[in-house]
């Protein structure tokens, strides 16, 4: 039996200790939506990636209880133009619609890439090599009309020789955000600047010369607002699905050949085909009792008791990579098999379920058998492109069939 625990992923322990190996092996990804590319950040593929792995070896360890109640990372890439930073700060700007308001917001980062100045030791020797990098909110202004100082961080420009993500923690500021602005459109946008004070001078550098300038980033280099939230509600994967290929329009439902859903109707016939010899070749022998099988010598089917068998599920067949960037496949199992008396104590029957199965072993006209169903069930987590272009990282419950049970 697989080792996955239900609940919440540990977000925490993925973010902090994601292997740098595992970034660099799956890079950055452009998936093409509507004719148009789609860049999925590397720090979106790696938690993934990382929390994967935990979920398959149930290495969760420790974590911080905001992130634990997290199942859905979205991140939002700055929509700011691309142009010189001020003299002054350097802004970012992020479309927030994509958040759903049924979500409760748990916590919230902004993560801003910092290259390696151009002129280190001009930099050096003018203003020393210590700086605070202080991070502002221009979506609101305090009472005296200035932007309000949410944090700041200070940084050595000698620590590193390579470029380097700067991670503010905005949650409560976002909270607050969406507390101010609950009933108009305000929230879709939030608007954040970074001004640079060098420590030795105490005056404001501008922000290009300790690498903070936007002029010239690639698109994987822009600065990421990544909101870790949950739902209020438990998610239906398929209520999901559907609404999101209405609103991108990836079916034609009145075309005459139906286009993609008559390809998943192959496939699931592709499946029956599958599970029906999976369900005769053996493991376990015939039930005893009474019903309408059994194991007789007259050359009918055999029938084996409820068991496990495989089912394994094709994101990319169902016609579905375009949105879904992994996993592309997944073995989701299903349950099959009689539920004949006596029932097996392995399969966890119920009391309904043991008087129901007795009743149709003294009379299968008047009570069918119990039913060869899911007992135990895991979740997965998926990483796709919502409706905005956002890429999400989300957990969805009662994917995996991990035991099965009469019920």
């Amino acid at each position: 039996m697989s080792g996955r625990k239900s609940g919440a992923p540990l977000l925490w322990l993925a973010v902090c200790f994601g292997s740098a190996l595992e970034a660099v092996a799956l890079g950055s990804r452009a998936v093409w939506r509507n004719g148009s590319a789609v860049l999925v950040p590397d720090y979106m593929l790696n938690l993934y990636r990382t929390q994967s792995q935990l979920e398959r070896t149930s290495n969760y360890g420790s974590a911080t209880r905001a992130r634990r109640r997290a199942n859905t990372v979205t991140s939002f890439v700055d929509q700011s133009k691309d142009e010189p930073s001020a003299e002054s700060h350097q802004q970012y700007i992020f479309d927030l619609s994509g958040l759903s308001r049924t979500e409760e917001l748990v916590e919230a980062e902004l993560r801003v890439l910092r290259k390696l100045p151009s002129d280190l030791e001009k930099l050096q020797s003018c203003a020393g090599n210590l700086y605070h990098l202080l991070l502002y909110s221009c979506s609101s202004r305090g009472s005296s009309g200035k932007p309000i100082l949410l944090t700041s961080r200070t940084i050595n420009i000698l620590d590193t020789t390579l470029s380097t993500w700067d991670v503010f923690n905005i949650g409560t500021t976002l909270k607050a955000h969406y507390r101010v602005h609950r009933t108009t459109q305000d929230s879709r946008y939030v608007c954040f600047s970074i001004a640079v004070v060098s420590h030795l001078t105490n005056e404001v550098v501008s922000p290009s010369l300790v690498g903070l300038g936007s002029t010239g980033q690639q698109k994987n280099e822009r600065a990421l607002l990544v909101a870790f939230s949950r739902t209020r509600r438990k998610e239906n994967l398929f209520r999901e699905i559907r609404e999101k290929m209405k609103a991108m329009h990836m079916f034609d439902w009145s075309s005459e050949d139906h286009g993609r859903p008559r390809r998943r109707q192959k496939r699931r016939t592709a499946l029956a085909g599958r599970s029906g010899a999976a369900g005769t070749a053996g493991g376990g022998g015939a039930i005893g009792g009474g019903g309408t099988g059994g194991g007789g010598k007259g050359g009918g089917r055999r029938r084996t008791r409820c068991s496990r068998k495989p089912l394994h599920v094709n994101f990319k067949e169902l016609g579905w990579d375009d949105w879904i960037i992994a996993p592309l496949d997944y073995d989701a199992y299903h349950c099959e098999g009689a539920c004949d008396f006596p029932l097996r104590s392995h399969l966890e029957p119920t009391n309904h379920a043991i008087i129901q199965t007795l009743m149709n072993s003294m009379d299968p006209e008047s009570t069918p058998p119990s039913c060869c169903v899911p007992s135990k069930l895991s979740p997965i987590s998926i990483l796709y492109i919502d409706a905005g272009n956002n890429v999400v990282y989300k957990q969805y419950e009662d994917m995996v069939v991990e035991s099965c049970g009469c019920r």
